[in-house]
């Protein structure tokens, strides 16, 4: 058995708190740690984050190549290797650039700032209230797909957020196999309804005349969706809590130019994907460790980005940093299809936050929900007060 050197539990209450500190602590051995718990090697510094994600040949995302099987409803542009998932993810990018417009960018200002004042007055809790709707919102206009925040979907999303974790919490990988069937049955009826014109529908269109199977386009356009209940909702409520710690994040004039700076400082900060695992498909070496083939290995994402080796005062949040080449959306062929959409939407509430015209005070403990995979919120209470 491998000897763990620094001790390693995602789940454990201190390390949900706070896992910064000991991803430092792990980083500081300079060479891949060996996690008994998660039987799995983990991989801490910038440039091994990078080295692994970018590495399809001898890290693959598609366990089916280390002769594990994989069900068609598992299979999408983020559980496959290149050139399996080039059409999908291709056709993917497309389709959300055609939805990124400045008319968008205009009904999002107003959205956000609309809903904060609808928040103004007593002590709300910011997570339910309004980063987690905000989130559903916005995919569902994009997507133009009917409302993500129901009582019928809303459980989807909570149970494929838990199923991330199905590697430590064996009981939430069937109601998470469950929830995405369900998901991917309603935008099965979703997109049957849609004209040819709609972006979904268009999408499935496109990627079927290239030859690919309906099932993968579907299954990843349900990849896209659940960012609405994960990652998007985690780096809403990161923005939000960082300037109610500090209003004066952003002063003097706010361009475009600088609230992109000040989306991927956030996003590099507190990555809302903490990491993601490969499978070695061949003996390497890594950072002076060998890694077998058949090994599996964790890269530690959020630890990557407060390498203080790429990153000067890494702990400090600073909008102005640049150049700021963050993997908070990955890095090479599996970089996050949804990052542009995140960037978007993630753009105009800092813009709306650094204007000024609401402020927000904390008014009681912030506290993170128990998962590994995706660092999330659980409470942000919070008085939103609207400035004269």
């Amino acid at each position: 058995m491998k000897e763990p050197l620094v001790h390693y539990d995602p789940l454990d209450p201190e390390t949900v708190r706070d896992p910064y500190p000991t991803y430092a602590a792990m980083r500081q051995l300079g060479a891949p740690c060996w996690n008994e718990i998660m039987k799995c090697w983990v991989v801490t510094s910038y440039e091994g984050c990078r080295r692994v994600l970018g590495d399809h040949e001898n890290f693959a995302a598609d366990w089916r190549r280390g002769g594990e099987s994989m069900p068609d409803s598992a299979l999408s542009v983020h559980s496959l290797d290149p050139p399996d998932s080039t059409v999908v993810y291709r056709e993917l990018a497309a389709t959300l650039r055609q939805v990124n417009t400045p008319d968008l960018s205009h009904r999002l200002r107003h959205a956000i700032s609309d809903r904060l004042r609808m928040l103004t007055g007593p002590p709300v809790d910011l997570v339910p209230d309004f980063t987690e709707p905000l989130a559903c919102w916005f995919l569902s206009e994009v997507l133009e797909v009917p409302s993500l925040d129901t009582p019928e979907i809303r459980p989807m999303g909570e149970a494929i957020h838990r199923a991330m974790d199905a590697g430590l919490v064996p009981e939430a990988f069937q109601p998470g196999r469950d929830a995405h069937r369900k998901l991917a049955a309603l935008i099965e009826t979703w997109v049957a309804s849609m004209n040819p014109e709609q972006p979904l529908r268009n999408l499935v269109d496109r990627t079927a005349a290239e030859g690919l199977e309906r099932t993968m386009t579907l299954n990843s356009v349900r990849t896209l969706i659940a960012n609405a209940f994960t990652s998007l909702p985690a780096s809403l409520s990161t923005i939000v809590h960082g300037f109610a710690r500090d209003p004066g994040l952003l002063t003097g004039t706010v361009d475009e130019k600088r609230l992109d700076m000040a989306v991927h400082e956030f996003l590099r900060h507190e990555s809302p994907s903490q990491g993601t695992t490969r499978l070695c498909v061949a003996d390497t070496v890594l950072s002076g460790t060998k890694i077998c083939r058949g090994e599996d290995v964790l890269i530690l994402i959020s630890a990557g980005n407060r390498d203080p080796a790429k990153f000067d005062d890494p702990d400090r949040l600073r909008p102005e940093r640049w150049p700021n080449q963050h993997i908070a959306f990955g890095h090479g062929p599996h970089s996050c299809s949804a990052a542009m959409l995140s960037r978007f939407l993630l753009r105009e509430l800092v813009a709306v936050l650094a204007e000024g015209s609401v402020s927000i005070r904390v008014t009681g403990p912030v506290t993170y929900k128990p998962a590994a995979t995706i660092r999330m919120r659980a409470t942000l209470p919070a008085v939103v007060t609207q400035r004269a």
